[in-house]
């Protein structure tokens, strides 16, 4: 799917580039002794983006291990892992092992296939994939990890209200405090798959210490965490940025320079810290660093 089409995305977008090793443990694509290489998530087809391929290489085997995320089940997702598969193929010329990381059950079926065969004229395509249930994942085992990154994700394994809670307390050990919150907002977003909403910003608040009730009341976390969305994440974070700025500065509008940002993940930073800022100056000025930084780093 497209990475940047649901909010929760942004969320395994994280875990991806965070921990690609735990991630591809996880899921039963990681040899012994094997590196990993994270590779760029477009692939040659125009329009085209996978969720995260990653080279494997170990002493016997050397592939790529392509992840997709679904939040459900759907009909035509064998053809589109197919057409990864595909343009993947062309980019590296190396065997391929594609899991698809199905977060909840919905739309899930007896019925449904982990293969397909596309035949077109001069073509013939065989295409297959693991898929991953998370909801039978052990949460205990998850946590037993001991690494941050995946507490998000440990809302919808297999477990109940003590792993959760668990899950929590290790949220409020984090200790950077921008990535606690980044992580708390996933956790939100995450587990909304499963539990109520309320239901989760109550417990953050009751065992950890981020001050998760002030998002909460705000309209733009609402916005994000509503399932239904179909926004583009630039757009959403811009939403995002102009609604957070107008509480802390209400005559703070966004200009063409937001246009300019290509580091979303340094723009959901700034959208997170922006209570940090002291007035409407510094966060011009954040602005336009991302802006500068942003050019530094366009190919020549």
């Amino acid at each position: 799917m497209n990475l940047d089409t649901k909010p929760y995305d942004t969320a395994f977008k994280d875990l991806a580039e965070q921990s690609p090793e735990l991630l591809l443990r996880l899921v039963g694509a990681l040899p012994p002794n094997a590196t990993v290489t994270v590779l760029p998530r477009e692939v040659s087809a125009p329009m085209l983006a996978t969720d995260q391929p990653y080279e494997i290489v170990s002493p016997t085997e050397h592939f790529i291990a392509h992840l997709e995320e679904q939040t459900r089940w759907e009909a035509d997702l064998p053809e589109r892992v197919a057409a990864y598969q595909a343009a993947l193929w062309a980019k590296y010329r190396l065997p391929l092992r594609s899991y698809v990381l199905l977060l909840t059950a919905r739309g899930l079926s007896a019925e449904a296939v982990t293969s397909c065969v596309i035949e077109a004229e001069g073509l013939a395509l065989h295409s297959r994939f693991t898929l991953v249930k998370v909801w039978e994942l052990s949460a205990a085992q998850a946590l037993a990890l001991n690494n941050e990154d995946l507490l998000p994700f440990v809302t919808l394994m297999a477990g109940g209200e003590a792993e959760l809670e668990q899950a929590a307390r290790a949220l409020g050990q984090v200790a950077d405090d921008l990535r606690k919150r980044q992580l708390a907002l996933h956790f939100v977003v995450v587990g909304g798959l499963r539990y109520d909403k309320d239901y989760l910003y109550d417990l953050i608040g009751r065992l950890t210490m981020i001050p998760i009730h002030a998002y909460r009341e705000s309209s733009v976390y609402q916005f994000i965490l509503d399932e239904g969305r179909t926004t583009g994440q630039r757009e959403l974070l811009t939403d995002m940025l102009q609604r957070m700025a107008q509480r802390r500065f209400p005559d703070f509008m966004l200009g063409a320079e937001v246009e300019r940002v290509h580091d979303l993940k340094a723009l959901e930073d700034l959208c997170l810290d922006i209570d940090a800022l002291p007035d409407e100056a510094a966060l011009r000025a954040q602005l336009q660093a991302l802006v500068v930084n942003g050019k530094q780093h366009e190919p020549a």
